[in-house]
């Protein structure tokens, strides 16, 4: 059997979400047949966004409006799309010596303002103002403060001309927290006009399924903010991979549902796991092979069909 752990987009980028680390951990103690396989789509969705190749997408699609950081990405078009490989490769450790040179590289849109209030703030002999804050010896600090300001502005371009559900640290979260009703997430999954941005995660998805084709899909949704991209996935693997069973589990649906009560849900997913996700896997994974009843299965929910309708189980034995 052939397992697929991810974590869809998206969670913070520089510390990755360690759950399917320790689930596949565990699952290597305890099954040997089992082939165990992680993957990254938050992080390899931003990549290709913030790439030459991904800012020409963005340019080719890009709302023009009068928000300033559109403006200035589209006047400042050549010298951001030299500039965003050098500078992704320097903040991966890539090429450390880019810091001495990397403030003449960067075009300074609305989120370098900040440089400005610094300024005012430490007076005009301190120069852009950063120089009580990394001094004579912080400049690889420095410049990866810079990086992540010029960086900032192309996501707020794509926040502000692409897709108003963009963020670094998560994606379409309103659509997930703390709604009454499944309604928006599912019309924004369902909607006949994906962004960019969704085509994007639907390519790195379709790409996933063909290169592990994976028995069962795992994902991990610790916060809101990853539960759009959750939804989109599943959607893409159910087409891709039909056979495949698809698991939620995560901080999302420990807390959001925990009294779950709409069946639509499982039109994504075939279960959903609560509270601590080894064991409940573990069981999962034996009953998906036929060795343990469904009846057998640890805090996790089905869907029941009968009479032509649908009804949720709860199985926590």
């Amino acid at each position: 059997m052939r397992l697929l752990l991810v974590t869809p987009p998206m969670t913070q980028l520089n510390t990755p979400y360690p759950a399917t680390a320790y689930l596949k951990g565990f699952l290597r103690r305890h099954r040997s047949d089992l082939e165990v396989f992680q993957a990254d789509p938050a992080l390899e969705l931003v990549l290709r966004l913030f790439s030459r190749a991904g800012l020409v997408r963005v340019r080719a699609e890009i709302q023009s409006n009068a928000a300033e950081s559109v403006q200035h990405f589209i006047q400042n078009f050549e010298r951001i799309l030299a500039a965003v490989e050098p500078v992704i490769s320097f903040l991966q450790g890539k090429d450390p010596s880019l810091a001495m040179r990397l403030e003449g590289l960067l075009p300074q849109g609305p989120a370098f303002q900040t440089l400005r209030q610094y300024s005012l703030l430490t007076g005009p002999d301190q120069d852009d103002g950063l120089s009580w804050a990394f001094g004579a010896l912080g400049v690889q600090d420095r410049a990866k403060f810079l990086a992540s300001l010029f960086l900032d502005d192309l996501a707020l371009v794509i926040r502000e001309g692409i897709d108003s559900r963009f963020e670094f640290s998560r994606y379409g979260e309103k659509l997930a927290a703390s709604q009454a009703t499944l309604d928006p997430l599912l019309s924004a999954v369902n909607s006949k006009s994906p962004t960019l941005v969704d085509r994007i995660l639907d390519e790195i998805t379709t790409e996933l399924a063909a290169e592990h084709r994976p028995d069962v899909v795992g994902f991990t949704t610790p916060f809101p903010g990853n539960v759009y991209g959750a939804f989109r996935m599943a959607k893409v693997f159910r087409q891709a991979l039909p056979q495949s069973r698809l698991v939620l589990g995560g901080g999302y649906p420990n807390t959001e549902l925990r009294e779950l009560e709409d069946p639509r849900v499982f039109d994504f997913f075939d279960f959903i796991t609560l509270d601590d996700g080894e064991r409940p896997l573990l069981a999962l994974l034996e009953h998906i092979q036929g060795d343990r009843p469904q009846s057998e299965l640890l805090r996790t929910y089905v869907r029941k069909r009968e009479s032509n309708q649908d009804r949720i189980e709860w199985i926590s034995c």
